[in-house]
């Protein structure tokens, strides 16, 4: 009877030794779930790892958007990718196949730190700090367009990093422009082209030469066509070989004639030669004089303004037509008036 009891019970505590509450069984399940979960994930990442050796030299730019994939996929057990990436930083001094196995592993369950490039010494200027190059180097990498880097390394250091405040209202200082002073005009009566003349001798105080006439502002006293230059020519009436002291300037009876420049009436007059004549004084030893008028409208001793009325073209005197008579002077000596005065086409 005893013996039979203690079978009994020995019967219930095996029963109840066996007996595992929902709980345990729960955990049991769970643990062995999550040992599928790694080994999926680690038959996963082996497949994947196949993959990019093979095309690790086609498309090396998408090693960096695998890695963050796969990252997402293991984020759930922290231990098993910190043991994959120990796991890779042990295979990475193997051979060949091993070592790419190896960095893999480290690249993909490596916690995804770097350490920060650093540029060759002699790139880096000695003052530059760390700080400043991690700056610099932020920048380059956040992609900013065209006109952020343009302002960016206007504003630089001649070290070329450190960055200074734009201000807006700053304007670059302007250098004064230096006016360079007109080129001196020569004093009257200097000679300014010498001219090649191998004629006949001239007559006392005529010249072939160009001289200055200062600085005095003229105009042409009529406007009309040369008929008759400076110089040596036969007389249209007396038939012979004269030296002509003047030009002629054709126009009609009656156009007006004006003053070479500013100036005074020096003398008026009329004689069998000339006709109605005058001379107008300009200063600095510069004289006009004209002739052949019709009429004279100014007086001795008046002043007179470059361009104002002197007389009206004529034919007074010894002349074939109306026209005017030039001459022009510095001190006693003729000038060719086709220097100064312009003349129409003919």
């Amino acid at each position: 009877m005893y013996s039979q009891s203690a079978q009994v019970v020995s019967h219930r505590r095996s029963v109840r030794s066996s007996y595992k509450s929902p709980s345990v069984r729960r955990q049991q399940r769970g643990v062995s779930s999550q040992e599928r979960v790694r080994l999926l994930q680690l038959v996963v990442c082996l497949a994947l790892f196949l993959a990019i050796f093979l095309w690790k030299g086609v498309f090396p730019q998408k090693l960096g958007q695998v890695r963050d994939d796969l990252l997402a996929l293991i984020t759930t057990d922290l231990d098993f990718q910190e043991t994959l990436a120990e796991l890779g930083e042990s295979l990475a001094g193997g051979d060949a196949a091993i070592a790419d196995l190896g960095a893999f592993c480290a690249e993909i369950f490596g916690s995804g730190e770097k350490e920060e490039p650093v540029q060759p010494a002699a790139f880096i200027p000695s003052p530059l700090t760390t700080d400043m190059r991690g700056e610099e180097l932020n920048f380059l990498s956040c992609g900013a367009d065209t006109a952020v880097r343009t302002s960016h390394y206007a504003n630089l250091t001649p070290y070329g990093l450190e960055v200074r405040p734009i201000i807006p209202d700053e304007v670059p200082p302007v250098k004064p422009t230096v006016q360079e002073e007109p080129p001196a005009v020569p004093a009257a009566g200097t000679v300014v082209l010498y001219s090649d003349y191998s004629g006949e001798a001239l007559p006392n105080n005529y010249t072939m030469d160009q001289l200055s006439l200062g600085e005095l502002e003229t105009i042409p006293p009529v406007v009309g066509r040369l008929t008759s230059g400076y110089g040596y020519r036969e007389h249209p009436i007396l038939g012979k070989v004269l030296f002509h002291g003047g030009v002629d300037i054709g126009g009609q009876e009656g156009d007006p004639v004006a003053a070479f420049a500013d100036g005074e009436v020096e003398y008026t007059g009329k004689n069998d030669s000339y006709g109605l004549y005058l001379q107008v004084d300009h200063g600095n030893g510069v004289k006009s004089f004209y002739a052949h008028c019709s009429e004279i409208v100014v007086t001795k001793g008046q002043a007179v303004a470059r361009g104002e009325k002197l007389a009206e073209i004529g034919s007074t005197g010894i002349s074939t037509g109306p026209h005017l008579h030039l001459e022009l002077k510095f001190g006693k000596i003729h000038l060719n008036p086709a220097y100064y005065v312009d003349f129409l086409e003919p």
